[in-house]
Formats: C-alpha cells, sequence, structure tokens
C-alpha cells in the first residue's frame, strides 16, 4: 500500500521495491522497478521480481554502477533513434512530392531491412559493450556521480 500510495502521488516518481522473502511479494510487483534477493526465506520475492540478486552487497552495484550505465545508455540511444528515423523518413517524404504521391517507394526492401540492421541493431550492440565514460570502481566510490 506504501509503493501505491508513492506511484499515486502528484509528483509521479518511478518507485523501485527490495524484497528477501514471500513477505515482499505484492511490494514487488507494485513498483515499478522490483529486485528479489535470494534469502533464507525462500525465493518467491526472486520469483516474481524484475531483478536478481544473491546477497545486499550486490544492490550497491546494481544501483549506482549498472543504473549509471543504463541511465546513460539510454538517454543517448533515444536520442540516436530519433536522429536515425528522421534520416530515414526524410528522403521519402521529399520524394512523394517529387512523384506526386504515388505511393511509389524510394528504398526496395532490401534496402530497408539492410538500413535497419545496420543502423539500430550494430550500434546498439557496440555502444553497449564499450560504452563507460566512468570507470565502475569511480562509480561505486563516488554515488554522487550517478545523479
Amino acid at each position: 500500500q506504501v509503493v501505491r500510495l508513492l506511484k499515486t502521488s502528484p509528483e509521479k516518481p518511478i518507485t523501485l521495491a527490495i524484497g528477501d522473502g514471500a513477505n515482499d511479494v505484492s511490494m514487488i510487483q507494485e513498483a515499478h522497478v522490483g529486485i528479489g534477493i535470494m534469502g533464507k526465506e525462500g525465493r518467491q520475492a526472486v520469483r516474481n521480481s524484475d531483478y536478481a540478486i544473491a546477497r545486499f552487497k550486490f544492490l550497491s552495484k546494481l544501483l549506482f554502477v549498472h543504473g549509471h550505465f543504463y541511465y546513460i545508455r539510454i538517454a543517448t540511444l533515444v536520442q540516436y533513434f530519433f536522429y536515425k528515423n528522421v534520416c530515414f523518413i526524410t528522403p521519402q517524404f521529399l520524394y512523394q512530392f517529387f512523384c506526386l504521391f504515388s505511393q511509389q517507394t524510394l528504398y526496395d526492401s532490401v534496402y530497408l531491412t539492410l538500413y535497419n540492421i545496420c543502423f539500430t541493431s550494430l550500434p546498439v550492440l557496440i555502444y553497449s559493450l564499450f560504452e563507460q565514460h566512468v570507470h565502475p570502481h569511480v562509480l561505486q566510490s563516488k554515488p554522487v556521480l550517478y545523479r
């Protein structure tokens, strides 16, 4: 009920719930993001969570390191996908004026597929593997960088 109260507040915050037993399942399911910790009470919290960790000591790395990397990568990739789609749609839009809106396509379907493979999946894969603008040890020692 506390998580539901926070979710419905006027500020609309993103909620995270952390639990280690069956009594925490409803809280984990109500929150936007749920983290289950494998504990002595059983694995019900892990089964109903979005993320599972083995011990409480892994929580700081999950929040400060992986949370920071996720935030930076999503912020960059959303802008990339917007730019990619603008570059893809603008020539087609302008071509429709040239062909008098006859539904003739500018690109063949093979080019559409190759464009999406090359500019959607490959940059995301490369970016997610190699992008770390701050070393994980620095992020764990200075959590204020998450801000």
